[in-house]
């Protein structure tokens, strides 16, 4: 019977899973998330090689111009402290992480390594309904920084976070609309399950005299297949 293999899991700056300090998007957002992998996966040294074919095709990227424009995005937000100009025709690339990012202390939020597979495994339209996209991706990495696993008061459950829909709004720059699409592929796919709460009222009354609640909090669970 063979050995059970440690689990893998990749952990991104909480900060920059919100966009708190600065902003990157979505799509900026999964192949940062790669890197961190490949950092700590490289024993955290501060320059790795990268095979970018390898690169850009586990994160969906098609040509080169867009890779560079992402590099170029990091590099400018100084997650990444190499400017790429030009992809080596031979050979690997080298990238250097800002280990700033990674210092003790830092408040990191962590997935098993299984979330990438959900991304780049849909490469083709017939098993589009078995991935998430970019916006789900990041959503539930903010899901999962806002939840508390360490907490050890057994009496309060702190396997949920319940984020507004105007935060998500804000802190990743996205339509209600696109939110909305990402629960769903995250519900379907049983990565997320979301239930919704009434969390308060402007003191109005219905003609029974009774409080109307016209404003929801949704509390999101993270599936513990990722924790």
């Amino acid at each position: 019977m063979g050995e059970k293999k440690d689990k893998l899991f990749v952990k991104v700056p909480t900060s920059i899973v919100r966009n708190e300090d600065i902003y990157i998007s979505n799509d900026e957002f999964i192949l940062y998330a790669r890197l961190c992998f490949l950092h700590f996966r490289n024993y955290g040294r501060e320059e790795m090689q990268v095979d970018h074919k390898k690169l850009m095709s586990f994160c969906l990227i098609n040509d080169t111009r867009t890779f560079k424009k992402r590099l170029k995005a990091l590099y400018e937000a100084k997650l990444i402290l190499n400017e790429v100009n030009k992809l080596p025709t031979k050979g690997a690339l080298p990238i250097e992480m800002n280990t700033d990012y990674f210092k003790e202390g830092v408040m990191f939020t962590k997935l098993a390594a299984e979330i990438f597979s959900y991304f780049n495994n849909g490469q083709t339209d017939t098993q589009s309904d078995s991935r998430i996209d970019e916006y789900a991706f990041r959503q539930i990495f903010y899901y999962k920084s806002h939840i508390n696993t360490k907490m050890k008061d057994k009496k309060v459950d702190r396997s949920f976070c319940f984020v507004g829909y105007e935060t998500l709004v804000e802190r990743l720059r996205v339509s209600r609309t696109k939110i909305k699409e990402a629960n769903e592929q995250l519900k379907k796919l049983k990565l997320v399950k979301v239930v919704k709460y009434q969390l308060g009222h402007d003191d109005q009354f219905n003609e029974n005299d009774e409080l109307v609640f016209d404003r929801y909090n949704n509390h999101y669970y993270v599936a513990n297949s990722l924790f």
